[in-house]
């Protein structure tokens, strides 16, 4: 009965560090499709997400951060080439939308460099989860087998 509380405590205990954590994004090919002259509203339905902060606020303008994600492509090392592998998200990036007072779009760039300073939004990193349990189950089931 002990043993069993153990396991089932430190099974919990090692599960919560699989939860990630990110904020709403845009995609890459929404970024793409933005264009100067557009409203705060037409921003924000093509991103599909609002501001995630304010970087400036002044008489003239302000500048809002949104942020999207790059396209990534996994790929082994050994077999790394122009179009294999499996397409995945990529990092995060800010971009930083500047607004006139008029409230039309003067400005758009990305920061690539920024600090990664985003909060976020908890997930379940099941990939995680798979690895923990395809390394801890087997040790589990030789501790078990080799006390009976």
């Amino acid at each position: 009965m002990r043993f069993q509380l153990l396991l089932s405590f430190s099974i919990i205990l090692m599960l919560t560090s699989c939860i990630v954590q990110s904020p709403e994004y845009a995609r890459f090919s929404n970024v793409l499709a933005l264009e100067v002259g557009m409203t705060k509203a037409e921003v924000e339905q093509v991103l599909g997400v609002g501001p995630y902060d304010i970087k400036a606020y002044n008489d003239s303008s302000r500048t809002l951060i949104y942020v999207y994600r790059v396209d990534d492509r996994r790929t082994l090392s050994v077999l790394t080439k122009e179009n294999n592998g499996k397409a995945t998200l990529g990092k995060y990036v800010q971009l930083n939308v500047t607004y006139s007072n008029d409230g039309r779009v003067m400005a758009i760039e990305t920061c690539s460099m920024c600090p990664d300073n985003m909060v976020s939004v908890t997930k379940i990193d099941f990939e995680k989860i798979l690895g923990f349990l395809m390394v801890t189950v087997p040790a589990l089931l030789i501790l078990v087998g080799l006390q009976l």
